[in-house]
């Protein structure tokens, strides 16, 4: 049964000391808190292209759940609306709003970001869909919007604790990458058969600052898919 929330985005008491008590440095959720990435995707051939925009993040502070509870609310400049809540498990994202539904709805599941303990290793789970690959001749031709890949699941993993990371906003120390990975089946041209077709997304999370670059894999298997890869690297941040 799905719940919605009791706080309206107007209804949001922001100050810039409003943060949790408990912060995760790698996930940063204090109110006031903006970034600002370059998003790079890279469209396979035949009919390759390249695509580029710009997308923002924006932290809001704090709001009540309908059960009472303190969540943090983060929005992106395409007008969606992410919750996020601690729990033992880590950071975890609770409830989404899309621009174009009145109230956020919970999550069926939480949605985990990062484990409460960041060891090589660590792996849990959440369901994803493709972001990008398409089909070239059917509609709609987002996998995304095709019901049996709406709702995968992916597994995380913690790859690496110590990065060095480089991206247009600076340099980055310490941090940590998060490699995940899901499997679709997926028709091949050079075997002429299904056969199962990872799709790998690549995080990077550094102190203070959080998501400084993710990367996303999508192979074009077929002549009637379009696939590629996508970069989103961060540009700015204000803290």
């Amino acid at each position: 049964m799905r719940c919605f929330l009791l706080a309206a985005c107007s209804l949001l008491f922001l100050t810039a000391c409003d943060k949790p008590v408990n912060d995760n440095p790698l996930f940063p959720l204090g109110a006031g808190k903006r970034w600002t990435y370059e998003v790079e995707t890279v469209y396979d051939d035949p009919e390759g292209k390249t695509v580029k925009q710009t997308m923002a993040f924006h932290n809001l502070g704090s709001a009540l759940l309908a059960d009472g509870s303190t969540a943090w609310l983060r929005r992106s400049s395409n007008g969606h609306e992410y919750w996020f809540q601690f729990a033992a498990k880590g950071v975890q994202r609770v409830a989404m709003k899309s621009p174009l539904q009145e109230q956020a709805v919970m999550d069926e599941e939480p949605r985990q970001v990062l484990p409460s303990e960041i060891a090589i290793g660590a792996k849990w789970k959440h369901n994803t869909f493709p972001y990008f690959l398409r089909r070239r001749n059917e509609s709609p031709s987002d996998f995304r919007y095709v019901d049996k890949y709406k709702s995968i699941p992916m597994t995380y993993v913690i790859a690496a604790n110590d990065v060095s990371l480089d991206t247009p906003a600076g340099h980055f120390e310490q941090c940590v990458r998060v490699d995940g990975k899901m499997e679709l089946m997926l028709w091949h041209d050079d075997i002429f058969a299904y056969k199962p077709t990872p799709l790998l997304t690549r995080e990077w999370f550094c102190p203070g600052v959080g998501l400084a670059q993710l990367e996303r894999d999508e192979p074009t298997t077929a002549r009637l898919f379009q696939g590629g890869r996508m970069r989103m690297r961060l540009t700015d941040f204000s803290p």
